[in-house]
């Protein structure tokens, strides 16, 4: 599986589990990271925090 679509995966999943809040849960696990100084997990964390974002901006229609 590639970065993109673990990315896209983990932000649906979060969504999924925690809705509104999904932005949140992942905001805080960016800052544990960098908290860490673990630049690559924060850095992976910063891109699900955006495509969250852009799932909120367009989200898919399902019927």
């Amino acid at each position: 599986m590639n970065n993109e679509k673990v990315i896209k995966s983990i932000a649906n999943t979060l969504i999924s589990q925690y809705g509104d809040d999904a932005e949140t849960v992942a905001m805080l696990r960016a800052s544990e990271f960098a908290a860490t100084f673990n630049n690559d997990e924060w850095i992976k964390w910063e891109k699900i925090i955006s495509e969250i974002q852009n799932i909120d901006k367009s989200p898919i229609l399902d019927s």
